[in-house]
């Protein structure tokens, strides 16, 4: 096989630069330029010969040039992939990749290859824009799948895994836990006055404020249709009734037209060392929410684990 003759520098589809004056950062001369590179980037073939590098780059690519490419050449006799920006005749900047060794046979001269990076910086920020819209797509779905969209509190799935979540925290360290169970009081009556808007207006309202009374170690969620449940931890049977009648108060504050909003309110309470699942506190607080409901509603009963009855 035939070899092939050199190529010709003005034929390599990249910039290609021969500059002296190693040793006089500011007496570095172009030497050579080839085609591609005063096609590239818009400079005069002609004028490039004979005049200073520095010409070439901006102010910040001048300092990283001396005080980093050449020094590295001098000492290692190359350097490899370093960004710097051209300062264009049209005056805007034009960020390349620059590569750089001594010229082999006059070692008084610097040999550098230009490659525009323009649009791989351009791919590389649409792939950045992509990236942040998927992710900003990921927290809307994760949290649509986890939340109410009436209510904006958590949904019956995600108050189920993380009401597990305390209940095993609970049980490590001894610690109690309560179950409250929220229903508005004749909601059905005030969905046939108001209609299905007004009804939804109310639930969004009191979930609102149901949001805002929760610390932020406490799960607060709808259970669905007009059922809340509370899942707070740390509390004994005094703290937890006081919770309850903040929650009465609560409810009485939401604007209805032609009555006061009242809720009856199930509770059931963990005990340190119990090992008890959320499922079978919900059904205890839930046996004393019917309770509660039986006994004229607006009050709060509480499950009496020891007599397996309701109290109040």
């Amino acid at each position: 096989m035939r070899a092939l003759s050199p190529p010709d520098p003005d034929e390599i589809p990249c910039g290609c630069l021969v500059f002296s004056g190693i040793d006089e950062p500011g007496n570095r001369l172009i030497r050579y330029a080839n085609h591609y590179f005063s096609g590239q980037f818009g400079f005069a073939a002609e004028g490039l010969v004979g005049s200073p590098l520095s010409g070439l780059l901006t102010k910040a690519s001048t300092v990283i040039f001396d005080a980093y490419v050449v020094p590295t050449v001098l000492h290692e006799g190359r350097c490899s992939e370093v960004l710097l920006e051209l300062q264009t005749p049209t005056g805007s900047k034009c960020p390349v990749v620059v590569n750089a060794r001594r010229h082999s046979a006059d070692r008084t001269l610097i040999v550098l290859s230009l490659f525009d990076t323009t649009q791989r910086d351009t791919l590389y920020q649409e792939l950045v824009e992509t990236r942040r819209q998927l992710e900003e797509k990921a927290t809307i779905l994760q949290h649509l799948s986890t939340t109410d969209e009436l209510t904006g509190l958590l949904n019956r799935r995600e108050l189920h895994k993380r009401a597990a979540i305390m209940l095993a925290e609970a049980r490590r360290y001894e610690t109690s836990v309560a179950v409250l169970v929220v229903d508005i009081d004749h909601f059905k009556e005030l969905n046939d006055t108001l209609g299905h808007a007004g009804g939804d207006k109310i639930l969004a309202e009191l979930g609102k404020r149901f949001r805002e009374q929760g610390r932020l170690t406490d799960i607060v969620a709808r259970y669905g249709g007009e059922e809340f449940v509370f899942v707070v931890p740390k509390m004994d049977e005094f703290c937890v009734w006081r919770f309850a009648q903040r929650l009465h108060k609560i409810a009485s504050e939401v604007r209805v037209p032609g009555k006061v909003l009242t809720v009856s309110i199930g509770i059931s309470l963990s005990h340190p060392r119990d090992d008890l699942l959320y499922e079978v506190l919900f059904m205890r607080a839930d046996k004393a929410l019917y309770a509660a409901k039986a006994a004229g509603r607006n009050r709060s009963l509480i499950f009496d684990f020891d007599a397996q009855e309701i109290g109040g």
